[in-house]
């Protein structure tokens, strides 16, 4: 694509992500017309009056404190797990790579889970799960690390092998005190989250992800041409001049770091870190500088209609939007499976 093509593109991706945005708020159980929402959103920007308060205070505390949160946070998991899968999937040049392959997912389940049965991390108040989920998965991040590098080196596949042990390991701990538990509560309080749920979403608490977000997607957009690399093989990476220790690390550490933030706060969204970068790529291409921002947006935009799915599906009990996530993921695994054209990229 020209760069004219490609901003066109970008800009039909914004109008659908803020369409996406405004047809979300409206939908729910209590209908929130969306010139009202626009004013009291407007009123709580500037804290003053500017439009006479006409609406049910009702609907102004469902928007701000539960809608407008969850949506918010929608955008920025959807494109967290997405560039997450894309780092993943150059750095293993495996197109099943998905953000959870190094075990964050397992052990981030297994820090949320014990904070949730055991109160471990209690004096951090209500985001003591999410301090619990981002703990848990930077130790299995750790732990990989360290058991990859005994001998002095590791690779790629070494780092997925052990990233498949200790998931195993770690999930099997989780299993074991989910049986153990007594409170029916705190068991239905775990599995949801090991679901993921977008429900606990605070404004007070967004910025910490959207920042992690914005860091990792300038320092990829900044080395999208090593990742391009990356995709022919790390040895063919270092014929051109690629350094593949220091950007190997690099792509661990941001992959990561995404990864461990997006579970803290949302817990195990299944399948869209390896689907959103798939479509993209069938699409745009293999060029990461266009890539990246791509599927950023369309990861929002999907995570942002998941979540909508969720809430209104059984409007008397939420849905866990994982369980969406997972069911448009499954289809999408089979058709790529099916489909023995399929290269990494595009249709070879």
């Amino acid at each position: 694509m020209n760069r004219r093509k490609q901003s066109v593109v970008l800009a039909f991706l914004v109008l659908i992500l803020l369409l996406s945005v405004i047809v979300s708020i409206n939908l729910g159980s209590v209908d929130i017309n969306i010139k009202t929402a626009a004013k009291i959103i407007i009123n709580n920007i500037f804290h003053r009056e500017i439009f006479y308060p006409d609406w049910d205070k009702s609907s102004e505390f469902i928007l701000l404190n539960l809608r407008a949160p969850r949506i918010i946070l929608a955008c920025i998991i959807g494109g967290a797990l997405s560039i997450a899968g894309i780092l993943m999937q150059a750095l293993t040049q495996n197109p099943l790579a998905d953000p959870y392959l190094l075990g964050v997912s397992s052990g981030a389940s297994l820090g949320a889970v014990l904070s949730i049965s055991y109160g471990l991390f209690n004096f951090f108040g209500t985001a003591s799960t999410s301090v619990g989920g981002f703990l848990g998965a930077i130790t299995a991040m750790v732990l990989v690390f360290k058991i990859a590098n005994i001998g002095g080196t590791y690779t790629s596949s070494k780092l997925i092998l052990i990233g498949i042990a200790i998931s195993a390991v770690f999930s099997s701990i989780t299993t074991i005190i989910l049986f153990f538990l007594g409170s029916e509560g705190q068991l239905r309080q775990a599995i949801f989250w090991m679901s993921g749920s977008l429900s606990g979403a605070n404004l007070n608490e967004l910025g910490l992800p959207f920042l992690c977000l914005l860091l990792v997607f300038t320092v990829s957009f900044l080395i999208s041409t090593r990742l391009d690399a990356f995709m022919l093989g790390e040895e063919d990476a270092t014929v051109i001049g690629v350094d593949t220790v220091i950007t190997r690390n690099i792509i661990l550490i941001c992959a990561t770091l995404l990864t461990g933030i997006a579970v803290s706060v949302s817990g195990v969204i299944g399948f869209l870190g390896l689907m959103i970068p798939h479509i993209s790529r069938h699409f745009v291409g293999i060029k990461h500088r266009f890539l990246l921002p791509v599927s950023l947006l369309s990861g929002a935009i999907f995570l942002v209609w998941s979540d909508t799915i969720s809430r209104i599906i059984f409007p008397e009990a939420e849905l866990p939007i994982g369980v969406v996530t997972s069911f448009f993921g499954a289809a999408f695994f089979i058709w790529l499976m099916k489909n023995s054209s399929y290269r990494f990229g595009g249709k070879g």
